[in-house]
């Protein structure tokens, strides 16, 4: 064979593998970005029936966020736990589960002494004895303010040095209103795309996601110095009114008196909210939306969307006109 034919040959199988590496890595790199899946569990009693067992594993969904129990002031004001989960129920093999404790704001007016080692030694032990696998972190949920900040922050670089001694992550939900103050002591956030309005205002008529309330905080995500999921709804509320008057929200049919002449308002997110929320965070900062959680799991939130609109919000691709198809 000619030299120059040999050459060229050479140099044409060169770049057919050099091709093929690129693609290769294009390939694992694409692969390596799987967007996490996850939700949050927020009953007092761990027990799944068959269609939240059908949505953990239709979604392949990665990641539980379950709550553990809430922290309260007692009588004396000093804080205790209160509506601890009973485990009557396990999650399914090869799930992350992350234990949340909501924590009253009020617990952190004045400093907590001891109340890291209390929580992260209440959650180890709640683990142990119901045999729950594959902790991968704890999460603290507290709507704290700049007057409790200090004691909060303190609370947490405690609570941190703790985790990652058992080789665990700590993260903390971040309220639309907390990103204009410096992040929390944590291994990422949770920013919680709900609740953004005043749900005891009966004008507000999208209390729990309006695009209008979450767009003026979009300027302090770009530059807020902590990684980030995103949290973003699919519950509705009952909300009863007696008169123009907030009475309370009804999470059953018969737990709030109702008068003649009250009236029952349903309050809830729809594709469109939460579509217009993705893209306006997209738009600040796109890598909160590399984890996306909603809250939360329970057979009656299933029921509002079909599985396809669902695997729209997990993928982020949420647009205009798919809304309506």
């Amino acid at each position: 064979m000619h030299f120059y034919t040999r050459y060229n040959l050479l140099i044409s199988c060169r770049l057919q593998w050099l091709c093929m590496i690129v693609l290769i890595v294009l390939i694992l790199s694409c692969t390596g970005q799987k967007r996490q899946k996850s939700v949050y569990y927020w009953q007092t009693t761990l027990h799944l029936d068959n269609a939240e067992r059908n949505f953990l594993q239709k979604h392949d969904i990665d990641k539980v966020y379950c709550r553990y129990f809430d922290v309260v002031l007692n009588s004396d004001g000093q804080p205790v736990p209160n509506a601890t989960l009973q485990f009557e129920d396990s999650f399914p093999e090869g799930v992350e589960i992350v234990p949340v404790v909501y924590i009253l704001n009020d617990c952190f007016k004045h400093p907590a002494d001891n109340l890291a080692e209390q929580t992260f030694n209440r959650i180890m032990k709640m683990s142990e004895v119901n045999n729950v696998r594959n902790v991968s972190g704890v999460q603290i949920d507290c709507d704290w303010t700049l007057s409790t900040q200090q004691n909060y922050y303190a609370f947490m670089t405690v609570l941190q040095s703790l985790c990652h001694s058992h080789n665990l992550q700590l993260s903390s939900t971040v309220r639309l209103h907390q990103l204009s103050q410096t992040p929390p002591p944590a291994d990422y956030g949770v920013l919680m795309v709900y609740n953004t309005g005043d749900v005891t205002k009966k004008s507000v008529e999208k209390p729990i996601l309006d695009i209008k309330d979450v767009k003026p905080y979009m300027r302090y995500l770009k530059n807020y110095r902590l990684k980030l999921s995103a949290a973003y709804p699919f519950f509705s509320w009952k909300v009863l009114f007696r008169g123009d008057k907030y009475v309370g929200i009804m999470h059953s049919d018969d737990d709030l008196p109702v008068l003649p002449g009250d009236n029952i308002v349903i309050r809830q997110p729809e594709m469109e909210d939460i579509g217009q929320a993705q893209k306006a965070i997209n738009a600040a900062r796109k890598d909160v939306n590399d984890e996306i959680i909603l809250y939360d799991l329970s057979d009656r939130n299933i029921r509002r969307f079909a599985s396809g609109y669902i695997e729209r919000i997990y993928n982020n691709n949420i647009d205009d006109k798919a809304i309506y198809e």
